[in-house]
């Protein structure tokens, strides 16, 4: 009988996971502070079965070394450490971005998705979340072509103007690897959706607020704490206090596990392009995306306090 249970016990396990969608989170985490906060709401989000946790380069910085996948790596590393899930594998990224082609170099990141994309089917696929440039992605297609029908790709990327189909490319994540983000577009077998920074903008995080929230969850509070207020904005001179954070990669992770928080519709892909269909989320509704965004972190920290 106690035989029985057990292997009831573990085909229920097996069944959840199966129902669960299955991403890998493909970040610049060392490029800002938004990423570490999507990465920790992936991490809790009980719709998701995380698989790993990949990092993209962002050359274009101010701030970029000449190996920014791995300080993206080294950071991914310390959260999944601090929440304990120390099993999910991390993956460092193609340190440049694509120059052609023709002539790509794979990496341990792009290797793995191509790997996970494998084990996949195309009634339940791998979900590739791209915080930051799509040399990962590019990179792992153009490997092997063959996983296309088995995944989906959500890009946080370039600004939109959906009244009237307008795209603007000149974005961080996209100027970060160009020729990726056109191999992506120009791909008609890629089933592709994008929350776009025109979208994503409009979620901003409070300081007063996020900090008493973090304080419960010791000692990644105190990291997450830490990240925020030491970075420095490169990119602005407003808000020198750091009391306000647009956190646009929270956005895209949020509307994927909560769709009905999100507005999303389909448009042709920009003027030069091959002419094909692509999604791009047009609306979200911040404050709701918040209250859920800290519901789950809440339930994670009683669920420590409870073990």
């Amino acid at each position: 009988m106690l035989y029985l249970r057990i292997i009831f016990f573990f085909l229920f396990i097996q069944i959840s996971k199966a129902q669960k969608v299955k991403v890998i989170i493909d970040a610049d985490t060392a490029n800002e502070v938004d990423d570490l906060f999507a990465i920790l709401g992936a991490l809790t989000e009980p719709k998701f079965d995380v698989v790993g946790l990949t990092t993209s380069q962002f050359n274009t910085s101010p701030y970029a070394t000449n190996n920014t996948p791995l300080e993206s790596k080294i950071i991914n590393d310390s959260i999944i450490s601090l929440i304990g899930y120390e099993s999910i594998p991390s993956l460092m990224g193609q340190i440049d971005p694509i120059s052609n082609l023709d002539s790509i170099t794979s990496s341990d990141a792009s290797n793995f998705i191509v790997k996970k994309a494998k084990l996949t089917s195309k009634n339940n696929p791998l979900n590739i979340i791209v915080l930051g440039s799509c040399t990962n992605i590019a990179s792992a297609i153009i490997t092997d072509p063959s996983i296309l029908d088995k995944i989906k790709v959500y890009y946080l990327g370039f600004w939109h103007n959906p009244i009237i189909n307008s795209y603007n490319l000149n974005e961080f994540n996209t100027r970060n690897d160009p020729i990726a983000v056109n191999f992506l577009l120009n791909n008609p077998d890629l089933d592709l959706t994008v929350m776009s920074a025109s979208t994503s903008k409009n979620l901003v995080f409070n300081k007063v607020d996020v900090f008493s929230k973090l304080a419960k969850l010791d000692n990644l509070g105190l990291y997450l704490i830490d990240r925020w207020i030491s970075f420095n904005r490169w990119w602005t001179n407003d808000d020198k206090e750091n009391n306000f954070w647009v956190m646009w990669d929270v956005a895209l992770v949020e509307a994927i596990a909560n769709q009905d928080i999100s507005t999303k519709e389909t448009f042709d892909t920009p003027d030069g392009y091959t002419k094909r269909k692509i999604n791009i989320y047009t609306k979200i509704d911040p404050e709701t995306i918040k209250q859920r965004y800290w519901k789950k972190i809440e339930r994670y920290t009683n669920n420590l306090s409870n073990e």
